[in-house]
């Protein structure tokens, strides 16, 4: 009786965590959830901004043009659906339309370093991370002739790395604040591993953690 007993609880034990881990995790994925569907309006709050700007700075056209380039890239984001971590090619992909779409307000003002080795593309990045971290360097950093913006995405160890020299605007756009925060709480929930961030007044510089496709489960 002992033994049947103690193979009986051992089995209920194991069942309660194993009933245990499984609520954590569909915590966890809703968490995430939430952290991605706060970010795809936090793009569209920024992309609004910027198209308010053109249609007051440029023509009829450029602002036609953005929107067309803006439906492109958010069929992107429908597109990479509930993936909590796609591929560091495809956030490229995107990050390089969202780049194209801005070049096209800034012209030559608004310059790019890519300098990401092939052998990285299959490492795994949480989604819009990277064009979030675009989007802030040019929200916050003045970009004209006087001053280009040179953005720089290169590869450190094991993150990707985004910096910029800081060029601070006199008054600043509306900010919701969240996309550093998102982008951190999210690596928090899937990885051990946290972005680094760095701001010596002179070179504002993010570290994203590189990971790999066991984490997305």
């Amino acid at each position: 009786m002992a033994i049947y007993e103690a193979i009986y609880y051992n089995v209920r034990l194991k069942k309660s965590i194993r009933e245990e881990e499984q609520t954590k995790q569909v915590m966890i994925q809703a968490q995430l959830d939430t952290l991605r569907n706060q970010a795809q309006p936090h793009f569209l709050f920024n992309s609004l901004n910027t198209l308010r700007d053109i249609i007051d700075h440029d023509t009829k056209e450029d602002a036609k043009d953005f929107v067309d380039n803006l439906s492109g890239v958010y069929r992107f984001i429908i597109e990479s659906g509930n993936s909590n971590l796609i591929p560091l090619e495809e956030e490229l992909k995107f990050a390089k339309a969202y780049i194209h779409i801005q070049s096209e307000r800034f012209g030559d003002n608004l310059q790019m370093n890519w300098n990401v080795p092939e052998n990285k593309l299959t490492s795994m990045i949480v989604p819009m991370s990277l064009q979030l971290l675009l989007e802030n360097a040019i929200k916050h950093n003045i970009v004209s002739k006087a001053k280009p913006l040179l953005i720089n995405v290169t590869i450190e160890d094991d993150f990707l790395v985004v910096s910029n020299k800081i060029q601070s605007k006199s008054t600043q756009t509306p900010s919701t604040k969240i996309g550093l925060k998102n982008i951190e709480k999210r690596y928090q929930l899937i990885s051990s591993k946290s972005p680094i961030i760095n701001n010596d007044s002179k070179c504002f510089k993010v570290s994203l953690p590189l990971l790999n496709a066991s984490n997305n489960n």
